[in-house]
Parts: structure tokens; C-alpha cells; sequence
């Protein structure tokens, strides 16, 4: 409940100032960061801080720092502000204090997966969490940090993990703002689209060969 009522308080003020449009309409947030300068490298991140804080799509954030920044420094920017916004999750869940919290989310689906996973595999299941969509990323940020997984282990992986999924992204969007849809953008694309499936298969594969049980599998 209190997770829900700080989460809320942001979302109200968020709401108020009228970041949620910002944040929701691609064209509006990529003109703001253009017209900041060098101060728009600090409002990107604060953005994706607070959309991710707030439970808000944090896609769309990576494709405007695609657009603007390009694609080396709008990568290494998202994969610096989704690594400090998914730490803030984290950290916020925790801080709260688990005993209380389990009180509230602890019968939920989504924790008790985690839970089990973190319990059987630690680290490896988050690995296999962050690599496959399994949940949504940013209710993992939450409920990981209801677990009692080590912080800098969690944010390391979770930096590591998503970096490769950030730079698609990021290089696609980059693409797509300089040429527009070509020839040459379409086939650049469906080579992204088969090096995300490879890696997804791949994480797969890692977690057969480390015996990490999927949540859709357990049964308990």
C-alpha cells in the first residue's frame, strides 16, 4: 500500500506538470530534448527515471534518445538512466521494508514466481527474467526488490542484461530518424528482430543448461 501511495503521489504530480503527455507523445518529448542542449541529456534521464518510478512505458524514452542522441550516446544514456531508474525501483520497494510489503503483494502471482525463482536459482533466474519477457520489467524492478537478492548484483546484471535489447533499439530508431523506412532500414530491421529472437533462444538454452525452472512450468 504505501509502494501503491508513493508511486501515485508521483504519478499525480507527473500528471499535473504535464509530463505523462510529454512522456506519451514521441514528437513533443523529442522537440523538448532538442530545444534543452546539453541540459536535455539530464531531463532524458530524469524523464526515464520518473516513467519508470511510475510504472509508464519506458520504449518509448528509447527510441526519442535513438532519434536525438544517436546511436552510441543515446545507448550508453538509456542504458545509464534505465539502470539508475530500475536501482530507484528497487531500492524504493525495499526501503518500504519487505516484512510490511509481503503483508500486501506477497500472495501475488507475479512475487511469488520470482520469489521461488530467486530461492531455486538466484542470480541465474534473474538473468533469465531480464533476457525474457516473462514479466513486465518494470513490476520486476519492484518485486526483486522484495527478494533478497544483493543490490549491486541485481543492478550489475540488470545493466548488463538489458544493454543489448537498449542498443537495437536505440540503433533502429537512429536509423529510421536519418534515411526514413528504406530498403535498407527493413532489412536492417529483420536482422535486429532474428539477433533479439537469437537472444532470447540463447537465454533459453542458458537456462536449460543451468536447470532454472520457467514460472509458467512450476506448478507449486
Amino acid at each position: 500500500m504505501l509502494i501503491v501511495a508513493v508511486i501515485y503521489a508521483l504519478y499525480v504530480l507527473i500528471q499535473h506538470f504535464g509530463l505523462v503527455d510529454l512522456v506519451t507523445h514521441f514528437r513533443q518529448l523529442q522537440r523538448l530534448i532538442l530545444q534543452s542542449g546539453t541540459l536535455g541529456y539530464g531531463l532524458y534521464i530524469a524523464l526515464f527515471i520518473l516513467a519508470t518510478v511510475c510504472l509508464m512505458p519506458g520504449s518509448v524514452l528509447v527510441l526519442v534518445g535513438g532519434m536525438v542522441f544517436g546511436p552510441w550516446l543515446g545507448t550508453l544514456l538509456s542504458l545509464v538512466a534505465a539502470t539508475l531508474a530500475s536501482a530507484a525501483s528497487f531500492l524504493l520497494a525495499r526501503a518500504l521494508g519487505r516484512t510490511l510489503l509481503l503483508n500486501y503483494v506477497g500472495h501475488t502471482a507475479t512475487f511469488q514466481a520470482i520469489e521461488r525463482g530467486i530461492a531455486r536459482n538466484g542470480i541465474d533466474f534473474l538473468i533469465l527474467t531480464r533476457l525474457i519477457p516473462l514479466f513486465p520489467y518494470n513490476i520486476q524492478n519492484y518485486a526483486y526488490g522484495l527478494t533478497a537478492i544483493p543490490f549491486w548484483s541485481y543492478t550489475l546484471i540488470s545493466a548488463l542484461t538489458t544493454l543489448p535489447g537498449i542498443f537495437i533499439y536505440t540503433f533502429m530508431a537512429s536509423e529510421l530518424a536519418a534515411d526514413g523506412i528504406t530498403l535498407a532500414f527493413v532489412l536492417k530491421l529483420s536482422l535486429a528482430g532474428l539477433a533479439l529472437f537469437a537472444l532470447v533462444q540463447a537465454a533459453k538454452g542458458y537456462a536449460r543448461r543451468k536447470r532454472v525452472a520457467f514460472p509458467q512450468q512450476d506448478r507449486r
